[in-house]
């Protein structure tokens, strides 16, 4: 009773806001971006701005849901990133009331006028003895794009099964409703799998074409950057995103610069 009264509010709340999103070019996801998680965890925008700006970075994607908690994101943050010309969109990890959280995630959407959102859909999302999330991929999609019709989106997930295998979550529900592929190559963490070539792999094992998968890297416990460029260089692929802007550095976002300035170019 309680989750059909809070969808219930939610639906009524996502008519009547009023978005002020601006126009993201439909390639978005080709160009260099950069998660942030809590921006309190920063001193403010302006030295990740200037490091976004200088070296080629064209999105950031703010923490905007986890689950059915919201997360607030300060509005002077977004005019700023949008002054520099870099599009600001939300992501939101999604744990297992897919149709809220989509709901939740047009509501942000609309909030902030966000120009894209990206699901971060993890182990709820897989079908296993054990787990038993197939269907909800399907439920969050037509939610999502009920409300979304058009919006720039991807999915973000756990970058690789070891070959020949694929992880048991329906990517096609995902691709067929227009969301790009970001999987997570968080090698500074687990080297055996998620090298990007090896996830760029999965992904097409998968069944993503090329065009539409862009890894995450993972630059986060103390883990330079730029281990990732020889390892990001011949992959095929276009555009990459950084996870997580709350412990990269200036030197980091310095040495991804080439690959940057080659995906938006």
């Amino acid at each position: 009773m309680k989750i059909a009264v809070l969808l219930a509010a939610v639906l009524c709340a996502s008519v009547f806001a009023v978005s002020a999103r601006a126009d993201a070019p439909p390639n978005l996801f080709d160009g260099a971006g950069v998660f942030i998680d809590n921006p309190g965890n920063l001193p403010g925008p302006w030295g990740l701005v200037t490091a976004l700006e200088e070296n080629h970075f064209t999105w950031i994607a703010f923490h905007v849901n986890n689950g059915l908690v919201q997360s607030d994101v300060p509005g002077d943050w977004i005019d700023l990133f949008r002054a520099h010309g870099i599009a600001v969109g939300g992501w939101g990890y999604e744990d297992g009331k897919p149709l809220i959280e989509a709901v939740l995630a047009d509501l942000a959407v609309r909030r902030y006028g966000l120009d894209f959102f990206i699901a971060d859909a993890e182990s709820p999302y897989e079908q296993t003895k054990r787990l038993h999330g197939w269907a909800r991929s399907k439920t969050f999609v037509n939610t999502f794009r009920s409300l979304e019709p058009t919006l720039p989106a991807a999915l973000t997930t756990y970058g690789a099964a070891t070959a020949p295998w694929v992880l048991p979550i329906d990517y096609a529900s995902w691709r067929d409703a227009r969301f790009d592929l970001l999987p997570q190559a968080y090698y500074n963490q687990f080297p055996k799998s998620y090298r990007p070539d090896m996830t760029v792999a999965h992904s097409l094992r998968a069944g993503w074409p090329l065009d539409r998968v862009h890894p995450v890297i993972g630059v986060y416990r103390k883990y330079a950057a730029a281990n990732y460029v020889p390892l990001l260089t011949g992959l095929g692929t276009r555009g990459f995103s950084v996870f997580l802007a709350d412990q990269a550095t200036a030197a980091d976002y310095a040495a991804l610069e080439p690959l940057a300035a080659a995906a938006s170019g």
